[in-house]
């Protein structure tokens, strides 16, 4: 199947339209949690750098902290 009949195609697949559109819907919503997730990440990681080069370490211990519940919640 080429991609220029990709949709005419999915269009015939005989899964019912509702199905389609929750399996679209549950994909989209797992794509913005990831996209959520990574942002969170980055900007924990870019503060923990921050807390480890001035030397805080009570900064480093909380931003640790939420950065390991972030990634149990993402993995659960």
């Amino acid at each position: 199947m080429e991609n220029n009949n990709y949709f005419a195609e999915m269009m015939k697949s005989p899964m019912p339209r509702e199905k389609k559109k929750s399996a679209t819907s549950a994909y989209i919503d797992n794509l913005l949690n990831e996209i959520l997730f990574n942002q969170e990440r980055q900007k924990l990681m870019k503060s923990i750098d921050q807390a480890l080069d001035e030397g805080n370490r009570k900064s480093f211990i909380e931003l640790s902290s939420k950065l390991n519940e972030l990634e149990k919640k993402f993995k659960a």
